[in-house]
């Protein structure tokens, strides 16, 4: 179809399409346009909310960051499967709508001053412990994010939370509850166990050649190799870009203004005030001639730190002289700055009215930012400028790049008009790739129907180190591998599974008595603490009364599980004090979420779409 439309270009239909267009965007504008083909599908449908792909993208890559984060240096994303990061993703969506949704049901509700009150408390947007509202701007827009639509998703969150505190907080533990819970959990229970482990047997296990065969015709989807395919590319780099830009001195002479400019503003003064406010009990008139008698008896010689202790309304500061500590440009009302930074270190302002009231202010230390010289920092700024002047060529040449892959027979027509090379990549499969392979939407773009099946040049793809189109070189269709060079893991599989089958057989037989088992093992333990018996097994003992035996699957095979004996607890002996009654009470609260989730879960409609379901 891609190939019609551009050998059709040039002609009739396009030059109507081309006026359609036109006459559109003339009267409704590029949405109309947009809006034709219906709009982005809902991934994913919550109580009639929907669940977007750009939701889903957003949070896999929400992921990918906190897995950079955790793994630094040693971070590989070829290790972590696309396909599961977006079930995750969507798993995590929907459990958010689900809550949100029940929190909607029941009319909850979040006050702007308790969003307002959530937010200067994460400690994200503070520095030195004060909400910083530039930081606090500055980090939304490193994640896309904007004030309004930050204040959106805490007030959702503030509900979701109201939600789960109605269900977790309405618990009450009884001191006969608490007792009674304490008694089961120091119960003491004492049993035997012997493990069939099914290794063991596979020693044993005769397997035929027929049977392999037959084994390896059932189950060839297991021995499939990966669908793989090779790229020829295209790529502009800004990094290339910026290595062709030059730089002169006058340049690099305004880039080394503008930077020591912006040192000169990290400069950080430490002050501190005695704030006298305006109140009910308190007129404007009054506070400033308070204020003013203060700094007249400050004129003649009384301690800043004393009158400050006696007369600021401050409580935060008031105790400790009115300091303020230490605090960059822009920490401070407009005002109470300016009076700041018009001060040398030492003086005492008159007295500064703001919306607190009158404050008098001193300077107590100035610390002046390292600004460094011309000559250190001049490589960088070199850099800088290349990277700049790059970006802006970087923008036009990608257009370019799109405009002429569009119509291009081929990758080396595309390399032939741009001056690029063309490069090549090994095979790789949609899961993993090295290079520009290793890249999600290169890998996701080789394989899509167009550029795998069609051979079509693909449209601009964007990644870490710039912009690429592509070709297929190669394409290699997955494909059973031949049962002699797989015979092996098809006997291996099959006497795994008998072995399993006779551990299991062994297991029952034991438990009923009808065979013996020579080297038993046994220990005591409360259902809580950790002893030498497999988990399951421990958890079965406790399933079972005294003198019985089980069987129960665990990771080597399968484990026959005896109780001997019980030592139960009296729930009159146990104590009932405030560590008993928070242990309970945090082991009924993760109860009731789980209760409370799975419920929310079962009475909201959730539509998935065919590839997520």
């Amino acid at each position: 179809m891609l190939q019609t439309m551009r050998d059709n270009a040039q002609g009739m239909i396009a030059k109507v399409i081309v006026t359609f267009i036109i006459f559109v965007f003339a009267l409704w504008g590029v949405e109309s346009i947009v809006n034709l083909g219906g709009g982005e599908k809902a991934a994913v449908t919550v109580g009639g909310e929907e669940i977007s792909e750009a939701d889903i993208a957003r949070v896999v890559e929400q992921q990918k960051a906190n897995l950079r984060r955790q793994f630094g240096d040693q971070y590989d994303e070829n290790l972590f499967n696309e396909k599961f990061l977006r079930q995750s993703a969507i798993e995590q969506l929907i459990d958010q709508n689900v809550a949100l949704a029940q929190a909607k049901r029941m009319g909850l509700y979040a006050s702007t001053r308790a969003i307002d009150e959530a937010i200067v408390t994460i400690p994200a947007f503070q520095q030195e412990g004060r909400f910083n509202k530039e930081q606090f701007q500055s980090i939304l827009r490193m994640n896309g994010m904007t004030p309004l639509s930050f204040r959106a998703a805490m007030a959702d969150d503030i509900k979701t939370d109201q939600a789960r505190a109605a269900f977790i907080l309405s618990s009450i533990e009884t001191p006969v509850s608490v007792q009674m819970a304490e008694a089961l959990n120091n119960e003491l229970r004492t049993f035997s166990f012997y493990e069939v482990n099914a290794r063991d047997l596979e020693a044993d296990i005769a397997v035929s050649d027929e049977d392999a065969q037959a084994a390896y015709e059932d189950t060839k989807d297991r021995y499939k190799t990966p669908e793989q395919v090779s790229i020829r590319y295209v790529e502009l780099s800004q990094n290339d870009l910026a290595e062709q830009q030059d730089v002169s001195d006058d340049e690099v002479e305004q880039a080394y203004d503008d930077y020591r400019a912006a040192e000169l503003q990290k400069e950080q003064r430490a002050a501190s005030h005695i704030l006298i406010e305006v109140n009910d009990s308190r007129s404007d008139e009054e506070a400033e001639a308070l204020a003013q008698d203060i700094r007249q008896r400050l004129d003649n010689g009384e301690d800043f730190v004393a009158l400050a202790k006696e007369y600021s309304d401050d409580i935060g500061t008031s105790n400790n002289g009115g300091s303020l500590g230490l605090a960059a440009r822009g920490s401070y009302v407009d005002e109470f700055e300016r009076a700041l930074y018009s001060l040398k270190k030492g003086e005492i302002s008159q007295p500064v009215k703001t919306d607190y009231g009158y404050h008098i202010i001193r300077e107590d230390d100035i610390v002046k930012p390292e600004v460094k010289a011309l000559a250190d920092v001049r490589s960088e700024l070199e850099n800088e400028i290349r990277q700049a002047k790059a970006g802006e060529e970087y923008v036009a040449r990608q257009q370019e790049l799109s405009n002429i892959s569009f119509s291009a027979e081929s990758v080396d027509d595309v390399a032939a008009a741009l001056g690029l090379k063309v490069k090549e990549t090994a095979l790789f499969t949609r899961q993993s790739g090295e290079g520009v392979a290793a890249n999600d939407a290169v890998r996701e773009t080789a394989f899509s129907d167009p550029v795998m099946l069609d051979k079509q040049i693909s449209d601009v793809v964007s990644t870490e180190s710039g912009a690429l189109v592509m070709a297929v070189k190669e394409h290699i269709d997955a494909s059973v591998l031949p049962f002699a060079l797989v015979k092996d893991k098809v006997v291996a599989g099959i006497k795994r599974e008998r072995a399993l089958e006779q551990a299991q057989a062994l297991a029952t037989q034991i438990a009923a008595g009808d065979e013996s088992a020579e080297k038993w093992q046994q220990v005591s333990a409360t259902y809580a603490q950790s002893s030498e018996a497999p988990r399951m097994a421990q958890q079965k003992a406790f399933a079972l009364t005294e003198g019985n035996s089980g069987v129960v699957k665990t990771p080597g095979g399968y484990t026959v599980v005896r109780l001997d004996a019980v030592d139960a607890k009296s729930w009159q002996d146990m104590a009932d004090n405030e560590e008993t009654r928070e242990n309970e009470r945090a082991q009924n609260s993760r109860a009731d979420l789980m209760s409370y989730q799975f419920w929310a879960k079962s009475v909201t409609e959730i539509e998935r779409s065919g590839s997520d379901s």
